[in-house]
């Protein structure tokens, strides 16, 4: 049981990447085929020297996303900024 009844649950660094396809599947099934390719990219293709440098590049990504496609579906935009909060909580730890 989550012991924080107010916190949404975040994910975990082992639930990360299939988040990130889930988003990348629903930004794909809304027409934004760039961005969904983007995520898809970073996280089977890229190679990274460390998870923190995925993680990095992956907030970036998810930002410029945000920032730039104001078309965005509240609910989009809204699991967009629980997966950034998400990236803050596990790169703080490390």
């Amino acid at each position: 049981m989550w012991p924080f009844k107010n916190r949404p649950k975040l994910a975990s660094s082992d639930e990360f990447p299939a988040v990130i396809d889930a988003m990348r599947d629903k930004l794909r099934s809304h027409g934004f085929t760039g961005e969904a390719d983007r995520l898809h990219y970073l996280v089977h293709e890229g190679v990274w020297t460390t998870s923190n440098e995925l993680y990095g590049e992956l907030f970036v990504a998810l930002t410029i996303i945000r920032r730039e496609r104001s078309d965005l579906s509240r609910d989009i935009d809204g699991e967009i900024g629980r997966l950034i909060k998400s990236i803050d909580h596990i790169c703080r730890w490390r």
